[in-house]
C-alpha cells in the first residue's frame, strides 16, 4: 500500500519491517554488550563466567528470537506511535518527530504501569520503554525521507543490507564499549559487602526451612541447615560457636562454625548488598555449582 509523502510516494508497509530491524539491532547489540560482560568477570558468587555451551545457544536462536521480540515491539509501541502522529501530525501541520516524542513518552508512562504492577520501579520502566522505540522511530523516518527523496522505494535486498550494517556497526560499538569498560575498571567484578561482626548478629533463613541464629556472644542456633562434607551430607539442627574472618575488599567476609555432632559445616561467604546481606556456600562444581544461600532477616 502506497501513501503519499511531501515529495513522492512512500510505501508505508515497510514502515513495520524497519522498525522491526531497528529494534532487532539495539537488542543485540543490548545482548552482545551483556554477554561480553558476563563472560569477562566472575559472578556474585565467585562463580567463573557462563560456559561455552550458553554462549553457543545464544548465537543460534538469538537471531530469530531477536526478530521475533523486534515484530512484538513493533507491534505494540512503534507502529501504534507512528500512526498516531502521522494522523496529528497531519491535523495539526506540525512535525511528525515532535509528535512521535510525545505520544512515545505518553505511551511509555501506561504501559509502564503494568510493567510496575508486577514489582518492577516505574520510572526506570517508564525510561526503558521510551528509550526502546527511539531507533525504531528513528530508522522509520529515515527511510521515508530516502524513499521520497529518491522517489522511489529501498528495495527489500537493500533495505535488509543497510539494516544488518548498522545493526552490525552498533553491536560492535557495543562490544568495543564494553571491553573497554571491563579492561579499565569503569565495569569491575562484583563487590560484597564488608559487614562488621556485629552486623551479621540476627536470624538469616533460606529454602526449606534452614535457618541459622548468630547471637553477639559467639553461639549460633541452626536449624535444617544443609551441609556437605567429603560424602556426608544433610541438614543441621542443633547449637554451635560461630566467628567471623573480615574480607578484604575484594572477596566477602567468611563466618566460620564449629562442627555440631557428626554435622561438619563449611564456610559460609558474606554475599549480597549491603542492604540486602546475604550468607552463602557453593557447593560441587565450583564452574556451576549449587549456591545455597541465607538471607539476613533482621538487624541487631
Amino acid at each position: 500500500m502506497r501513501g503519499r509523502g511531501a515529495g513522492g510516494s512512500v510505501p508505508k508497509g515497510r514502515d513495520g519491517t524497519v522498525a522491526m530491524l531497528a529494534c532487532a539491532g539495539q537488542l543485540g547489540a543490548l545482548l552482545a554488550g551483556f554477554v561480553v560482560v558476563q563472560f569477562g568477570r566472575t559472578d556474585e558468587y565467585g562463580r567463573p563466567p557462563g560456559a561455552l555451551l550458553g554462549l553457543l545457544c545464544v548465537v543460534v536462536f538469538g537471531p530469530p528470537l531477536l526478530l521475533l521480540i523486534g515484530a512484538l515491539h513493533t507491534f505494540v509501541v512503534t507502529a501504534p506511535v507512528a500512526l498516531a502522529a502521522d494522523v496529528v501530525a497531519r491535523r495539526t501541520r506540525g512535525p511528525v518527530w515532535q509528535w512521535q516524542v510525545a505520544l512515545l513518552v505518553v505511551l511509555a508512562a501506561v504501559y509502564a504501569l503494568a510493567v510496575a504492577q508486577a514489582g518492577a520501579p516505574y520510572v526506570p520502566a517508564w525510561a526503558w520503554i521510551a528509550g526502546s522505540g527511539v531507533l525504531p522511530l528513528l530508522g522509520v523516518g529515515l527511510f521515508r525521507r530516502s524513499e521520497r527523496r529518491r522517489d522511489a522505494p529501498v528495495g527489500t535486498g537493500a533495505l535488509w543490507f543497510l539494516s544488518l550494517t548498522a545493526g552490525t556497526l552498533l553491536t560492535v560499538v557495543s562490544v568495543v564499549s564494553c571491553v573497554v569498560a571491563l579492561a579499565t575498571g569503569l565495569v569491575g567484578d562484583y563487590s560484597p559487602p564488608q559487614l562488621t561482626r556485629a552486623q551479621l548478629v540476627g536470624v538469616w533463613r533460606g529454602d526449606g526451612g534452614a535457618e541459622i541464629r548468630l547471637d553477639d556472644g559467639g553461639g549460633a542456633v541452626l536449624t535444617a541447615v544443609p551441609y556437605e562434607f567429603m560424602d556426608d551430607e544433610g541438614r543441621c539442627d542443633g547449637r554451635s560457636s560461630w566467628r567471623y574472618v573480615p574480607g578484604d575488599g575484594t572477596a566477602g567476609g567468611t563466618v566460620e562454625f564449629e562442627p555440631v555432632g557428626a554435622c561438619v559445616l563449611g564456610p559460609w561467604t558474606v554475599g549480597g548488598t549491603a542492604e540486602r546481606p546475604e550468607l552463602y556456600e557453593l557447593v560441587g562444581d565450583p564452574d556451576a555449582g549449587d549456591v545455597r544461600i541465607l538471607v539476613r532477616q533482621d538487624a541487631p
